[in-house]
């Protein structure tokens, strides 16, 4: 078995229970092809270095996990499947360079071994509120000042 990091990046207008449910899609994919989860961050929603898809910002996930290289056909072809993710990168991990795993960081996810639990809604921000503080950093951004006060 290898050991692969996953990010992955959803379309955050995406409804949260969608976005659970293609985590849990991509876990059950792993585990189903023999593979072991060591660790899950969410790293929540950040600015794009550049648009994807006409959006500006994304959801962020790391996970890394052990599988077998033939059976990383099937991963692939569920990442490529998943129309509420808007980018995914697989690299090859060293060994030495990978912690253990850290069952903690899996249940901040929402995720165990045997099934995937939804993640629980903290706070709901209106699209209106999001649109006038990228508005204010857009202004911040261009004069290098805070143009709000």
């Amino acid at each position: 078995m290898k050991t692969y990091e996953l990010v992955l990046i959803f379309d955050p207008n995406i409804e949260p229970d969608q976005v659970e449910a293609d985590i849990r899609r991509i876990h059950d994919t792993v585990v189903g092809q023999g593979g072991k989860f060591r660790r899950w961050e969410r790293w929540g929603k950040r600015r794009l270095a550049y648009e994807i898809r006409h959006r500006q910002y994304g959801l962020y996930i790391l996970t890394v996990y052990d599988i077998a290289p033939e059976a990383t056909h099937e991963l692939d072809r569920v990442l490529h499947l998943t129309t509420s993710l808007m980018r995914s990168l697989v690299t090859v991990v060293e060994p030495e360079r990978v912690p253990d795993f850290d069952a903690e960081s899996v249940a901040s996810l929402g995720v165990s071994k045997e099934v995937a639990a939804p993640a629980e809604i903290t706070e709901v921000v209106p699209v209106e509120e999001i649109d006038a503080i990228e508005e204010v950093i857009e202004l911040e951004d261009e004069t290098g000042e805070d143009q709000t006060a």
